[in-house]
Formats: C-alpha cells, sequence, structure tokens
C-alpha cells in the first residue's frame, strides 16, 4: 500500500532541479524585480502603461510559441491570442497598422533565433522563465492593477491580507513557498494574464517538462542552460526600459499624493485658526 509521501510525490515533480536552477538565477532574478517594481511604482493602474507593457513582451511570446513543440511548451499555457485580445480592447482592433518592433524585441528576437538554431532545449529555457513569470508575478501585477480600479471581487482589505500570505518566509525553499492567488476573473483587458486551468497544475507541468531534461543534461548542456536561463531576465531588463509612458504616469500619481497630502496639511492648519 502506498504511503501518503509516495502519493504526493507521483503528483508533484521533484524540485530539486528547480531549486538549483533558481538558485543559478538568484541575483539577475532580483535585479530584474527591482527594475519592474521601481518603473512601475504608481504605473500599473494606467491602461496605456500596462498595454504598452503587454505589447513590449508580445513578440517573445509568439517567438517562443511558433518554435516550441507541445512537447515542451503546453498549448494551455499559450498566450498569443490572449494578447491580440488585450490590444485589441485598450489600442484598437487595428493596433497592428501602426505596431514596430522596437529594438530591444528585435535585439531579443535576433538571439532567440540563434538559440533556436542551437537548441530547442536551450530556447525551453525562456519559455520555462516567461510562462512562469505569468503564473507568479503576472497574477501579482494583475491582481494589484485589478483593486487599483475596483475589479477584484473581494473586499480590498481582504486582497491585501491574501497578497501578504504569499510572500515566502523563505524565498530559496521552493517547498515552502505559498502559490500566488490565482486571478479568479477575466474581465475586459485582462485575458493575458487569466488561465481558466489551476496554475498549479499548470506550473507543475512545466516543472515536469524541466526535470525530465534537465537529469539527462551532461555538463556543458547544463552550463548553457543555466547561461541562457540569465540571459531571460537581462534581456527581460532591456524590454522593460522599453515600455513607454511609464514616467508620465509615475508623475501623474505622484502629484495626485502630493495634493493628496497638501490638502490635508491646509484642512489641518485651518481648522486651528
Amino acid at each position: 500500500m502506498a504511503t501518503a509521501k509516495e502519493n504526493k510525490d507521483d503528483v508533484e515533480p521533484d524540485m530539486v532541479y528547480t531549486k538549483e536552477l533558481r538558485a543559478a538565477t538568484k541575483d539577475v532574478h532580483k535585479l530584474s524585480d527591482v527594475l519592474v517594481n521601481a518603473k512601475f511604482a504608481f504605473a500599473l493602474s494606467d491602461d496605456t502603461v500596462w498595454a504598452d507593457g503587454l505589447l513590449s513582451f508580445y513578440e517573445i511570446y509568439k517567438f517562443l510559441e511558433n518554435n516550441l513543440t507541445e512537447e515542451l511548451l503546453p498549448k494551455e499555457l499559450h498566450r498569443v491570442k490572449e494578447f491580440e485580445k488585450d490590444f485589441d480592447y485598450f489600442v484598437g482592433e487595428n493596433w497592428r497598422d501602426t505596431y514596430e518592433i522596437r529594438p530591444a524585441v528585435k535585439k531579443y528576437l535576433e538571439h532567440l533565433e540563434e538559440v533556436n538554431k542551437k537548441s530547442k532545449i536551450l530556447l525551453f529555457a525562456y519559455a520555462y522563465q516567461m510562462y512562469m513569470a505569468l503564473m507568479s508575478g503576472g497574477q501579482l501585477l494583475q491582481k494589484k492593477r485589478m483593486m487599483a480600479r475596483k475589479l477584484w471581487p473581494d473586499k480590498q482589505e481582504n486582497i491585501q491580507e491574501q497578497i501578504d500570505s504569499e510572500k515566502p518566509s523563505n524565498p530559496d525553499d521552493l517547498t515552502t513557498r505559498p502559490m500566488p492567488l490565482q486571478v479568479p476573473i477575466c474581465p475586459d483587458g485582462c485575458a493575458a494574464t487569466y488561465f481558466p486551468e489551476k496554475i498549479s497544475d499548470l506550473k507543475a507541468k512545466l516543472r515536469t517538462i524541466l526535470n525530465k531534461h534537465y537529469v539527462n543534461f551532461d555538463e556543458q548542456t547544463k552550463a548553457d542552460f543555466i547561461e541562457e536561463s540569465r540571459n531571460v531576465f537581462i534581456y527581460n531588463s532591456d524590454v522593460v526600459r522599453s515600455v513607454k509612458g511609464v514616467n508620465r504616469a509615475n508623475i501623474r500619481k505622484l502629484a495626485i499624493v502630493v495634493l493628496f497630502f497638501v490638502s490635508i496639511y491646509f484642512a489641518i492648519k485651518l481648522a486651528r485658526r
């Protein structure tokens, strides 16, 4: 008779290689997170900034979906049609008429072309990080954005408690990391980050694919895979820097905050007269 632990191991993919890869990319991952948080501090609720952020990464997801088989990138993870649905909403159905690939994305695509010629499994290094990002940080960013736009179905104080509870006590221990609260609804403009399937199941599929191949890597292939996994964050950071409208949105939001506190200051001053 199988024990509870044996049954759990049958369902959940082994975390050994996932943890090894995470440790190897930890420094560049952190730098990328700092850049995103600094750049989008006040701009997440701005539709123009959000749309341009999606648009900046659209070609990357499109390339991965066009060049990886379902064995390496399951169809239920594909996002291109969802990205395009969001663009139709934010920009209009004629968005392709004025759309141009920005220089940072062209550079990224050129590198992906080179990687694709070398090895599909090295290209999978990009898919693994990019789709995990949508199912982790993407969920958190969308939740915060939906809260700011009053679209979240739960009470504001409840969702903030849930967001706070998702912060891991030990970021390096993947076995104890809480799952990000999955975005449960898909209002207009939210398709890119909405997954109808359980995100925990989708992540498990990606980890299973990673483990299946990683265990058979020789030392050179492992080194190459880790290098490309690190490159994901380096190229992503360049693309994030290209997102338009962030400074304008941040300044506007900051001005509103300053005006709010100035108003309070004068209200208190008048009340004391």
